[in-house]
């Protein structure tokens, strides 16, 4: 949008039309605060946590910037600290877009569904129910929304930022989002009422948006499939993950280079074995410990599992690697 909202000129006219209706929706976005992150307009400063390797997600509620990893938190000041200039909020989450529909729909009740507004007192069943007894017009939420809602008056999904997820460094990101879509607009029409879905996305000609879009199991798993063979992922091959992590990143690195160095001298030799690395983890740092992986691609045999759970527990046991940890994952999920 032109004016930096959040919401669509069609989500918006297509909420309208269920509000006139006495209909319900639901919204789907994939990222819960207010903002993805907070910048200066004129230095270009960014609030990133001191203990993990990433920006902080700004939370209007409590203005304050939150680190989603360590859970360190900042209240935000008015002004730049480094310049006294002026701030910018990037980017949306769950809370910016309850803002806004706020705004639009001043006198329409809407309910919130993420980890901020789960608790024991206000539980996910509590939440649901009040939406399906009340016949509260707009839940807006995260993956928490995407399951099991059964609600024959809900007849309108809209997914904001459809594509968010589709670019991150991971073989199951076309899969998690062909997924969430699916589900999402899954809830929409579950009764006699006609069911619509709004998919907002800055990649529309996008094949994984597309077949998502058409509810086409089949053509995106003939896809992803076909993909997968090329890349020799799961379930054409696995992927095992050995990391180190520790306080002092060049130590974990010196370590990561020993765990390679034995994977090579056990594997080396095989050509069905691929190792790749050393490589920083997604997010490197985490609660001020670094994170390196090395990665096996192979088959899953007895012999590679012991040959990984050896290199393990001599590393462990190695004096030279006091202040050091080792795990090994296989096929791992984040």
């Amino acid at each position: 949008n032109g004016n930096g909202s959040t919401i669509s000129s069609v989500l918006r006219r297509e909420l309208e039309k269920n509000l006139d209706r006495g209909e319900q929706s639901i919204l789907f976005i994939n990222r819960r605060g207010a903002s993805n992150f907070v910048v200066c307009g004129e230095c270009g400063s960014t609030y990133t946590c001191p203990n993990c390797s990433v920006s902080m997600k700004y939370h209007s509620a409590n203005r304050r910037v939150m680190c989603h990893y360590c859970g360190h938190s900042e209240s935000l000041p008015e002004k730049c600290p480094e310049c006294g200039g002026i701030l910018a909020f990037i980017g949306a989450g769950t809370q910016k877009v309850e803002t806004e529909l706020k705004e639009l729909f001043p006198d329409v009740s809407i309910l919130r569904m993420d980890t901020d507004t789960v608790s024991p007192a206000n539980s996910h069943d509590k939440i649901l129910s009040d939406f399906r007894k009340n016949a509260v017009p707009i839940l807006v939420g995260t993956q928490m929304v995407t399951k099991g809602l059964d609600i024959e008056n809900v007849t309108l999904v809209g997914v904001i930022s459809a594509d968010q997820s589709l670019y991150v460094n991971d073989y199951r990101a076309h899969e998690r989002t062909f997924s969430m879509i699916t589900q999402v607009i899954g809830r929409s029409g579950r009764g006699e009422k006609e069911g619509r879905a709004v998919i907002q996305t800055f990649t529309p000609e996008n094949e994984v948006i597309r077949l998502a879009s058409a509810q086409d199991y089949n053509g995106f798993y003939e896809r992803e499939i076909e993909l997968r063979k090329i890349l020799r992922c799961p379930p054409i091959a696995d992927i095992f993950t050995l990391t180190v992590f520790g306080q002092d990143e060049a130590a974990v690195l010196k370590g990561c280079g020993t765990v390679k160095a034995s994977l090579v001298n056990y594997l080396g030799d095989d050509d069905d074995v691929r190792i790749l690395g050393i490589a920083p983890a997604p997010v490197v740092k985490v609660n001020n410990k670094y994170r390196y992986n090395v990665t096996v691609c192979c088959s899953n045999t007895k012999r590679i599992r012991e040959v990984i759970a050896h290199i393990v527990c001599r590393f462990s046991a190695d004096k030279r690697y006091r202040g050091l940890s080792i795990y090994a994952d296989i096929n791992r999920m984040d």
